[in-house]
């Protein structure tokens, strides 16, 4: 009998921790990489975490003749980063007079995960409305 309990937990166990969760962690009020502000955009339901720097106060962006309106720059990261990765890219075109950006991907650092294989997760990566263009849908 203790056998068979052992073997039920550890089912259970396994069971639990392989179910995937939807989950949005909670950014701290400042990145501690780049001190900047995190941010939160909602976007069909999900918070994509993101950061903006402005452009350096005694710098003109050579881009614009107008400082209430620099040219901006979206910075996207890579796998397995989120937008603290551009720390000092962010601080390079600040100094250059640019308005930068630089997001986390949704289900990448501090944006919402919702789980890979969910109905939410398909209808969100566009996936399905492409093979839907492309039957004629």
């Amino acid at each position: 009998m203790p056998i068979l309990r052992c073997l039920l937990l550890g089912l259970a166990m396994v069971t639990l921790i392989c179910q995937v969760v939807a989950f949005t962690p909670i950014p701290p009020p400042t990145s501690p990489a780049t001190g900047l502000a995190n941010q939160i955009y909602t976007w069909r339901g999900q918070q994509i975490r993101y950061q903006c720097i402005e452009p350096a106060s005694s710098q003109k962006s050579p881009n614009s003749n107008d400082n209430d309106n620099p040219p901006c720059a979206l910075l996207v990261h890579g796998l397995f980063v989120n937008a603290d990765h551009w720390r000092k890219t962010l601080v390079g075109l600040s100094e250059q007079g640019y308005r930068a950006y630089a997001i986390d991907l949704l289900g990448c650092g501090y944006s919402s995960k919702p789980p890979r294989d969910s109905q939410e997760a398909q209808d969100l990566n566009g996936e399905k409305r492409f093979s839907q263009n492309l039957q004629g849908g």
